[in-house]
């Protein structure tokens, strides 16, 4: 979690316990207590990881997977497969560039922007950041979402769009959450997209 305070510092760590009055917080260099009334934010990178499943030690260590099975090596009719290894190896993968901003416009908006790099090899298309508000310690949350500004491009069906990304292009995006959105006291972002050929 990246912890924001009053006073402009930022702390990075897990919380491993809250209350009204404060939080503990594990950090790289130790455990340090933070007073609530200082916290102004708390952001929550996701990343998603895949889970192990829980086996039993009797089990892990009797248990010996069968033997894998030889499989035949696939024999192309074609000398050229760079093609093949092209599409396998490449797909498109969008990252946030930087830092998310976040600024106030004079009606009392709050204005968040970024970069979105697509560091993959292939187009990126109606890409997305999807933000989760935290409205209140209970969990409430409230989900907002914007498209970045990248290239245009028209699909197969006809439907034309400016939320595409080429390989090594970098989009801005914008989010405006309006004064009458209420209060929040963190938020996460997932970038999101499709591709089509």
């Amino acid at each position: 979690k990246e912890i924001i305070l009053k006073n402009g510092s930022t702390v990075f760590g897990k919380i491993i316990y809250q209350d009204d009055k404060s939080l503990k917080v594990e950090t790289l260099v130790g455990y340090l207590i933070v007073d609530r009334a200082q916290v102004v934010r708390i952001v929550d990178n996701v990343i998603t990881e895949d889970t192990q499943e829980y086996v039993p030690e009797q089990i892990r260590d009797s248990y010996s997977p069968p033997p894998m099975p030889k499989l035949a090596q696939p024999k192309y009719t074609s000398s050229n497969n760079s093609g093949r290894n092209a599409s396998a190896k490449f797909s498109a993968n969008c990252v946030l560039v930087g830092n998310i901003s976040e600024k106030k416009d004079g009606q009392g908006n709050i204005i968040f922007n970024g970069e979105i790099k697509n560091i993959g090899g292939r187009r990126s298309d109606f890409v997305k950041v999807d933000f989760v508000f935290r409205k209140n310690w209970s969990g409430e949350t409230k989900t907002l979402t914007t498209f970045v500004k990248g290239s245009y491009n028209t699909f197969d069906t006809g439907i034309v769009s400016d939320a595409s990304l080429l390989p090594g292009a970098i989009g801005k995006f914008d989010l405006y959450v309006p004064q009458d959105f209420g209060a929040f006291i963190g938020y996460s972002y997932v970038i999101d997209w499709e591709e089509y050929q």
